[in-house]
């Protein structure tokens, strides 16, 4: 009996096997699918928790395993335009463990959506150039890639298409640019088309645009001529086939100013083209009008008369505005209050079409700018890009001769693309307004005329006191108004000019300082800043400058909280801040009506001074019924801040405001 014991003690004291853990990690949540590209899908989800440590995810697309990662992102490429994918996650842990599937998440491949771009970049090279700042600091899109300039775009073998892949590798959009405006003699065969090409003043000559400081004659192009569009939709279509997500198009309307030689009066655009459709402007603006009412309304005479018998382009015949402009001195100062056809010929404010604006010159760029999105639209639609499979038949297009076309390449084969469209500027019929800020703006009245100062510095430090929350409002109203919709704004510092060489300038702390302040300022108000990387005329990167780091750790917060800056507008309500030299807005998400407090702190000399323990009130259509957190790039994690409220008027007690602090209010 006694042995029997001692053997069952030896049992119960004796090392165990192992026991294997059989309990699954849980299940992936919230599996989004955060941007997507022509070709490909970026997922993000939240993290799992298991006993054995979670090792990897498996990403489903359907029932088939696409990709394993370690961490709760993937890129998902190679996808089919215009096709509507399903995906989910499973988690992975050292035992071999698997957890529930996730949640499922669809998109539509192809349908880029701006709405939900959160990180803005801009790094623009030549169009056989590449930027690897871009993979490192990796933005929702990249709003200039590259820039068509010149002859540097005319034939396929001129570009790099070869880095789209690698930016939807990484989930980034890819959009692609040329100049609108901005033409040289060799740009074309001959100088009878060079000059056909070119605006003309109102004596009919080519203006010269010797203010570009070129070695080589610069004018603009002439958006009335038939010809020069379809010069731009040449390079445009060229661009679609290489694959590009998107396409700025830059200074679509800057061929009216008059340049240097005529002192920037407005004396340009009166070449034959423009001056027959503003016969057909007039004719269509007033039918009734009668030889005796153009002669009393507008000074016309019996030789120089608008003709309903006569083909408006027939300018012998017909109304000849120069003429018209010779005949009572003012051709040399063509927009000015004593002509009377000076009201319907307008003036162009570049890189601005204001949607109250009837005047001819408006009007017909409007009209002239609509024809060429739309037929981007539909190319793009029924054109694959080459280069990347097997040959499928697509169209041709008109392009440079040495272009090809009529067997494009394409892993399927399938066209549907859609083609995001954008300009420099404010401009009706685009996906997104990308504003270059620049001095000499119409976005706000100064006495020295240069207008919004977007980097204020005063005497070579940067300005942080100042506000730049009325002129962000300002773009968005106007965007708004414009585009007759809401479209993403993002603003980018415009170059070359003194805002760009300011920016530059700046020591490298007040450097950081203008993104913590005037690019929170920026998403405090609904819009966006583009995170400066790289011009083409050779200034210093944000690597070479010690700004691509920051960057990417400031950027991170954004991300994160994604959903606090999309689809918003500025909310009506009253708002009272117990401390001073602080901007707030109060947005409303379109969609769900959830409001977000933003605060930013322009308590600045020669650095930022944080701000402790004051209060901000806000009167609210009803008090908020859950928490209130607060977020911000400054600090991790979240807090609750102190709050009362009473009949929808709603207390707050800050604690701290270093840059930038968001609250959400419900």
């Amino acid at each position: 009996m006694a042995l029997v014991c001692i053997l069952v003690a030896l049992l119960l004291v004796a090392p165990q096997p192992p026991q294997h853990d059989t309990r699954p990690p849980t299940a992936p949540g919230k599996l989004t699918a955060l941007r997507v590209t022509s070709t490909g899908v970026t997922l993000t989800w939240h993290a799992s928790t298991g006993n054995a440590g979670v090792v990897a995810y498996d990403v489903y697309m359907g029932q088939s395993l696409v990709r394993s990662v370690a961490e709760p992102t993937a890129v998902v490429a190679d996808l089919v335009a215009g096709t509507t994918y399903t995906f989910t996650v499973r988690a992975r842990d050292s035992a071999g463990n698997v957890s529930r599937a996730s949640n499922r998440a669809s998109a539509t491949v192809g349908m880029v959506r701006p709405p939900d771009f959160t990180v803005w970049g801009f790094s623009q090279s030549d169009v056989d150039g590449e930027d690897p700042q871009v993979y490192q600091f990796v933005p929702d899109v990249n709003i200039r890639a590259i820039g068509k300039w010149s002859t540097n775009g005319d034939e396929a073998e001129d570009y790099n298409f070869a880095q789209i892949n690698r930016y939807h590798e990484k989930g980034i959009t890819f959009i692609g640019s040329g100049t609108t405006s901005v033409i040289f003699p060799h740009d074309f065969p001959t100088p009878e088309i060079f000059d056909d090409m070119s605006t003309r003043d109102a004596d009919g000559n080519p203006v010269p645009h010797d203010e570009f400081g070129f070695p080589i004659p610069a004018r603009r192009g002439n958006m009335f001529n038939p010809r020069y569009r379809e010069y731009l939709l040449g390079w445009a279509k060229l661009q679609i086939d290489g694959g590009v997500d998107g396409l700025s198009f830059d200074e679509v309307n800057a061929g009216f100013s008059g340049g240097l030689k005529w002192g920037f009066n407005g004396n340009e655009g009166f070449d034959d083209y423009a001056l027959a459709d503003f016969n057909r402007y007039l004719l269509a603006k007033y039918p009734a009008f009668t030889d005796a009412d153009w002669r009393s309304r507008f000074g016309m005479t019996d030789d120089n008369i608008v003709r309903r018998d006569v083909p408006p382009s027939d300018l012998d015949r017909n109304f000849n505005y120069r003429d018209y402009l010779r005949a009572n001195g003012w051709n040399t100062n063509p927009v000015n209050a004593t002509n009377p056809l000076a009201p319907e010929w307008g003036r162009v404010i570049p890189n601005r079409m204001y949607a109250d604006d009837m005047s001819f010159t408006a009007t017909y760029l409007r009209r002239y700018w609509k024809q060429m999105v739309d037929e981007l639209r539909a190319y793009a639609w029924h054109t694959v890009p080459y280069g990347r499979g097997r040959l499928a038949s697509a169209p041709c297009a008109p392009r440079p001769a040495a272009a090809p076309c009529g067997l494009l390449s394409h892993p399927t084969g399938r066209a549907g693309r859609q083609i995001l469209i954008t300009s420099n500027g404010l401009l009706p019929y685009v996906d997104f307004n990308g504003v270059g800020m620049y001095p000499w703006n119409a976005d706000e009245q100064t006495p020295d005329g240069r207008g919004a100062d977007y980097v204020p510095v005063v005497n070579g430090h940067l300005n942080g006191a100042k506000s730049l929350q009325a002129n962000y409002r300002y773009l968005k109203e106007k965007s708004r108004q414009i585009a007759g919709r809401n479209v993403p704004v993002v603003v980018f510092i415009d170059w070359p000019n003194d805002m760009m060489t300011n920016y530059l300038n700046l020591p490298l702390q007040e450097k950081k300082d203008y993104w913590q302040i005037f690019g929170a300022e920026a998403y405090a108000n609904g819009i966006f800043p583009a995170f400066h990387l790289k011009d083409t005329v050779g200034s210093p990167t944000a690597e070479q400058l010690g700004m691509l780091g920051f960057y990417g750790t400031y950027s991170r917060f954004y991300r994160e909280h994604a959903n606090l800056f999309r689809h918003n507008d500025i909310a009506s309500a009253g708002l009272r801040l117990s401390a001073g030299n602080v901007s707030a807005s109060l947005l409303v998400q379109r969609g769900t009506g959830a409001r977000t407090l933003h605060l930013v702190n322009h308590n600045y000399n020669l650095g930022i001074v944080p701000q402790t323990g004051f209060t901000a009130e806000v009167d609210l259509p009803s008090c908020p019924r859950g928490p209130i957190t607060m977020v911000s790039p400054d600090f991790a994690g979240s807090k609750t801040p102190e709050s009362s409220c009473r009949h929808g008027r709603l207390t707050l007690t800050i604690d701290r405001l270093d840059y930038y602090n968001v609250m959400s209010i419900g």
